[in-house]
């Protein structure tokens, strides 16, 4: 009997046994410390407390000692932000509307678990691993304190950016240990095993194999970092520990390498489990089905706190008969939202497994854990009762909220939705007959991450050509031409995109108007920028101060940069820019201070390099005279971003005053190599010209015209 069989079976006779045993009322543990730690993407039969034998995970060994393990517990959707979501709220996705990583917020009036708390006396504090858990996406204003400081990249995923854990760990312990006289609860959150499977020594040799067992592992020790800290504070006996995943990980079963696509089992099971004050009841394990939904109403039970009148989820710690027959919800609109795709939705018990499809799919998982059988003919009084039951969970697919009325005429003014949105006539392909197409896309980010440029941007083009309403795609296109200054194509691609995707036009606004800036469309950038103020409010303002700045209008761009003050994820790159104003307006002085400013608070936030940092520092020091101090300051800003031109630009000038001409004809050579552009070869022919070297800036149109 292989382990996946064993398990599945050994599920099916807990669930059994629960059927017949009475129902165990929780305990009340009053102001009792209360911490939620989540690891991101952890699929549940790759932990050896399901029998795997993959990996080592000490520290969760030992934590499920002292814990209840569900061992059937469901995820209601495969993607960080509304699994977590679905976590915090108690309500499924169709309920608390957020069902994507991106093009959602979480409404102010929707009542949360730290909200909960809050009101029942606890101080409530969460810090995160990754960009799409960032506090302006709904999050933050449920907490008293939010640290979401994941460094950003241009063109990067935003499912892929991230911190490590070890870092998120530390904050998490540093806010406990401060707050551990007082009823408190926290929110850890940790990335890996995410993709990139990336671990760091030992466990990438040791791993090697399989590096998201890597990631495990990684994992399993950032877990017992942080359990051996609240244990020397004198918090871990008392408190209540919830330990848990948001999703699994295709891992290329089902044609699946990560997630959010299928609803499989590997993709929705997860681990979860319970440690009590005490660690009463631990080691036991409960077979019955359960959802992310349910630690809400468990943490509200316990706590004494008062819950809100709807909640999708019951308490855990005490079942009846009636719970061994339970059905879990999940979705993802994914696929449809992303790659033109139909929605697909289950729903799991003990035993089944339904998935409502344009082809639709039943699983006996007591015979075919790895859900390889369609069992459907074979079963149709199960499918016809799981079927109708799906039904109760309501059918509507609400699209990404901007698509409202005031949005909708935003994109009609700007030339969309001119006609039916491409999604609307016709059945929707089932993910499963076009995976294929997925396989497509990772071959081309192959071959960008190789360096192999056009080569990729061929294959993106052939894949928006097959299918136009693969979203993922035209961003990957997008920005891969925009890598290489071929600002044009970009935002021809950009606009496609909103054209074919108009639900995602926020994301796809914002990225068309980062690239009409560097082409001098101010105002068709400014318009575009503004499709994403609800959506990524601190973001788009800050587009908007560096549009203002472009135009010279310092005013429009200070007032802008407050406006981006006022997210707390914009807040490093806001204060950058009022220092750029304040550097154009001769308040150079002024400019350093607020440089320094934002300098301490990256580092307290761990946000790595931030753009035209060191370029506004520079521009200061050099307007004060002080060239000595300004050369290095631009050179660590094309150190950091070698594609800024403006950068190379200020040091070639300075180079220029201070009698060094070698040196600065060698920065200009430095930025053609970096982006050996015609928009690049003009752009050095007007910073020499500027300096009145006419034959330089001739050299340098010559230079430009032969690249046509």
């Amino acid at each position: 009997m292989t382990m996946k069989r064993f398990t599945a079976c050994l599920i099916l006779v807990l669930a059994a046994s629960a059927c017949h045993r009475r129902g165990t009322a929780a305990a009340h543990y009053t102001n009792a410390p209360v911490i939620i730690i989540s690891i991101d993407t952890l699929r549940a039969d790759h932990l050896p407390m399901f029998g795997y034998k993959g990996v080592e995970t000490p520290n969760l060994d030992a934590l499920r000692k002292d814990s209840i393990l569900f061992t059937n517990a469901f995820s209601s959707v495969p993607l960080t932000l509304p699994s977590h979501v679905s976590m915090l709220t108690g309500l499924l996705p169709p309920d608390n509307q957020v069902r994507n990583n991106i093009g959602y917020q979480l409404g102010a009036s929707v009542p949360t678990l730290p909200k909960a708390l809050k009101a029942r006396g606890y101080d409530t504090g969460g810090a995160v691993s990754a960009y799409v858990l960032r506090g302006n996406v709904g999050i933050a204003p449920s907490f008293d304190f939010y640290d979401d400081g994941v460094v950003t990249k241009p063109g990067a995923p935003v499912g892929t950016l991230q911190r490590a854990g070890g870092d998120t760990e530390s904050i998490a312990a540093g806010w406990i240990a401060q707050h551990k006289e007082r009823p408190f609860f926290f929110f850890l959150h940790l990335f890996e095993p995410h993709s990139p499977y990336e671990p760091p020594e030992p466990f990438r040799s040791k791993y090697a194999a399989v590096p998201y067992d890597g990631e495990i592992a990684t994992a399993d020790k950032i877990v017992g970092d942080f359990l051996n800290a609240i244990k020397n504070d004198g918090v871990y006996e008392k408190a209540i520990i919830v330990f848990m995943s948001d999703h699994g990980e295709g891992l290329n079963e089902h044609g699946e390498s990560e997630h959010g696509i299928f609803v499989y089992r590997n993709d929705i099971h997860v681990p979860l489990m319970i440690k009590l004050p005490g660690s009463t009841r631990g080691g036991e394990t409960d077979a019955n089905p359960v959802g992310l939904v349910d630690i809400f109403p468990t943490i509200a039970e316990l706590t004494e706190a008062t819950p809100p009148a709807k909640l999708d989820g019951k308490s855990l710690l005490h079942h009846d008969a009636a719970d061994a027959s339970r059905r879990i919800y999940s979705e993802t609109l994914y696929p449809r939202i992303h790659l033109g795709w139909s929605e697909l939705r289950s729903l799991e018990d003990a035993r089944h497994h339904y998935i409502q499809a344009p082809k639709p799919e039943l699983y006996d998982m007591s015979d075919d854990p790895g859900e390889t059988k369609n069992v459907l003919e074979q079963e149709r009084r199960v499918y016809a009762s799981m079927r109708d039951a799906l039904g109760t969970f309501g059918a509507a697919i609400a699209l990404p909220t901007h698509i409202d009325p005031e949005e909708a005429k935003k994109l009609a003014a700007l030339g969309y939705l001119g006609s039916a949105s491409p999604q609307a006539s016709g059945p929707l392909p089932d993910p499963k007959d076009r995976i294929g197409e997925v396989g497509e896309m990772v071959a081309a980010s192959r071959l960008a991450a190789e360096g192999k440029d056009d080569a990729a941007i061929a294959a993106f083009r052939a894949i928006t050509e097959k299918n136009p309403r693969m979203a993922d795609a035209w961003n990957q296109l997008g920005d891969l031409l925009d890598s290489q200054g071929r600002y044009e194509e970009a935002a021809a691609v950009f606009r496609k995109a909103i054209e074919m995707t108009p639900e995602l036009a926020s994301e796809f606004g914002m990225r068309l108007s980062a690239v009409l800036l560097k082409l001098e469309q101010f105002d068709d950038a400014a318009k575009h920028a503004r499709l994403g103020e609800k959506t990524n409010y601190g973001a788009a303002h800050v587009l908007l101060a560096r549009i203002a700045v472009a135009k010279k209008n310092y005013a429009e761009a200070e007032s802008e940069a407050r406006l981006a003050l006022n997210d707390e994820f914009s807040h490093v790159t806001a204060t950058v820019l009022l220092a750029q104003v304040a550097a154009t307006q001769n308040h150079p002085q002024q400019a350093l201070e607020l440089i320094a400013q934002a300098e301490r608070e990256a580092q307290q936030r761990r946000l790595g390099n931030v753009e035209n940092l060191n370029f506004v520092r520079g521009d200061a020091l050099a307007r004060m005279q002080r060239y000595d101090e300004a050369i290095p300051a631009f050179q660590r800003e094309i150190v950091d971003f070698p594609h800024d031109k403006q950068a190379y630009a200020s040091l070639y000038v300075v180079y220029m005053i201070t009698g060094r001409a070698a040196e600065a004809n060698q920065t200009l050579e430095a930025m053609a190599a970096a982006t050996p552009t015609r928009r690049t070869y003009l752009f050095a022919a007007h910073t020499v010209e500027a300096l009145h070297d006419v034959r330089a800036a001739e050299t340098w149109k010559r230079r430009a015209q032969a690249l046509r």
